[in-house]
């Protein structure tokens, strides 16, 4: 069988063209290789590289078109359908730290699927975990099976000077940051000022019982005045004050009362001989004072103790006992010939007084205070 010339020259121009695609793929495989190559994280930038806007809008057309190539050949799969297969981001180790604080470790990431809402989850190791999905939802979460010392941590946080860790949530009863232990502490804080900072919440109020709603058992709630602390108990009245800026703390009690204060004359007492006549006010240091190994420190807010006049000389008038001049607190009733004694809670001033105040109007009488702990 012959073939025309006409044949030959069209059979010609297709083998041609077939050579020239060839050597358009070829080319381009080599244009897609040297765009790897300058993007490694390893290798300098050079001034050579992607010279002009031209040249990177065309590269990046050869690689889009490549890539819809790659993909139409079922080669290239979403990063989501790897994690729907369980199949992780596995990394050869991740080093965390500097100098003589780093450390480095395998590591790996894990989309968990629909079921987390799109967790990111970072594992310490290759350890297989299952988030509890009936009761949490998070963004990015952290996990560490086991390690030295057991004393493992999940998310830790670290700023020199700044936040450590910030986490917000809006809206409802969202939680900002959670912790959880099954055999240990939920969450643990240090801190060169303080361990822990509570701050006001929006909307704060003066007391969480007349306003707040959808709160649980276990709240710590800061008030809007005062420096207020609440804590919800439950009950007819849920929150409970702990603290603000006029109570008076934790109660310090001492193994047995010393006493601070006896005017009887040769008692050996400071105050000794110095009866307290009708209508007068006494001043007693309380706060930095020690009396047989017993102290009330200098700051502190008030003291719990008994209070007796021995001897009052005649009918009529009260004892007061409190931290201003003149106290107006009354804790014993003056009977002529007959001692009275009564327990007695009260604040000292700024400068750790008390003041007692004999209100007959002409009968004087001494004053025995003995002291039984103190409030900081």
């Amino acid at each position: 069988m012959k073939t025309s010339s006409s044949q030959l020259e069209l059979l010609q121009q297709k083998v041609a063209t077939l050579e020239a695609r060839d050597e358009k793929l070829a080319a381009l495989e080599a244009e897609v290789a040297q765009l790897r190559e300058s993007h490694r994280p390893d290798r300098p930038a050079s001034g050579n590289d992607f010279a002009s806007v031209t040249d990177r809008r065309g590269m990046m057309k050869k690689i889009a078109g490549l890539a819809v190539g790659v993909a139409a050949a079922g080669l290239l799969k979403p990063s989501r359908a790897l994690a729907d297969n369980g199949d992780p981001l596995t990394f050869g180790s991740i080093t965390t730290g500097t100098g003589a604080n780093s450390q480095t470790s395998a590591a790996r990431f894990a989309y968990t699927g629909a079921a987390q809402s799109g967790v990111l989850f970072l594992f310490e190791d290759g350890t297989e975990y299952t988030p509890d999905v009936s009761e949490y939802d998070a963004v990015l979460a952290g996990y560490a099976g086991s390690g030295p010392g057991g004393a493992n941590v999940g998310v830790y946080g670290f700023s020199s000077y700044g936040t450590g860790v910030v986490g917000y949530a809006p809206g409802g009863n969202s939680i900002g940051v959670q912790g959880r232990s099954d055999a240990g502490v939920g969450g643990d804080f240090f801190g060169g000022r303080a361990a822990l900072s509570l701050d006001q919440g929006y909307g704060a109020v003066a007391d969480p019982n007349a306003g707040v709603t959808g709160s649980a058992v276990g709240d710590v709630y800061c008030g809007s005045t005062d420096g207020s602390l609440w804590y919800k108990a439950g009950g007819s009245v849920p929150y409970c004050r702990l603290a603000d800026s006029t109570t008076a703390g934790a109660l310090t009690a001492f193994a047995s009362s010393s006493r601070f204060v006896n005017t009887i004359t040769g008692s050996g007492n400071t105050y000794a001989g110095q009866h307290l006549s009708g209508g007068a006010t006494a001043t007693y240091q309380i706060g930095g004072v020690s009396v047989s190994g017993n102290k009330v420190p200098a700051n502190a807010r008030a003291i719990i103790g008994r209070i007796a006049d021995p001897n009052p000389a005649g009918p009529g008038g009260n004892i007061l006992v409190g931290a201003a001049n003149p106290p107006v607190g009354g804790v014993i009733a003056i009977v002529a010939g007959a001692p009275q004694n009564s327990s007695f809670i009260s604040a000292l001033d700024a400068t750790g007084k008390l003041y007692v105040k004999n209100t007959s109007a002409s009968n004087s009488t001494d004053i025995i205070i003995d002291i039984q702990g103190y409030y900081l």
